[in-house]
């Protein structure tokens, strides 16, 4: 597929030859708009042949509001399966200075699998989500 900017604040690609969808923040999120561009991920990677590797650049969304985290984990992650037919995996790319402000006691450290539906990792270096994604499935 080729990639699509139809909401201003996401960027979607996918990368056949990997299997990935690529994801980017292009700026900051309102909570409405972070859950109209999973949604559109979703979407996304189910007409890319159900893509099930995720690369989630969420370096310029800045702040994370924990009510959407919490969103993600209660009510996103459990429909992937039931949307892609799979385990879907997703690598989150963040800058180094969101790795020492993304702590939320609650929620599990990563890596992580959340039930049969989805593992999730977070890293610096896109190299190395890259990497990660590829050595999963």
């Amino acid at each position: 597929m080729t990639p699509t900017n139809q909401l201003d604040f996401l960027s979607l690609s996918h990368r056949p030859d990997l299997g990935i969808v690529a994801a980017r923040w292009t700026r900051p999120t309102q909570s409405h708009e972070l859950r109209a561009g999973y949604q559109e991920m979703l979407r996304y990677a189910a007409a890319c042949a159900s893509c099930t590797r995720w690369l989630v650049d969420s370096r310029r969304r800045v702040q994370v509001d924990v009510r959407d985290v919490h969103w993600l984990t209660s009510e996103f992650y459990p429909t992937l399966r039931r949307h892609l037919n799979a385990h879907v995996y997703l690598a989150f790319l963040i800058a180094p200075y969101q790795a020492d402000h993304v702590h939320d006691d609650t929620l599990p450290a990563l890596p992580y699998t959340h039930g049969d539906y989805c593992s999730l990792n977070q890293f610096i270096d896109e190299g190395e989500a890259v990497r990660w994604l590829m050595s999963r499935n």
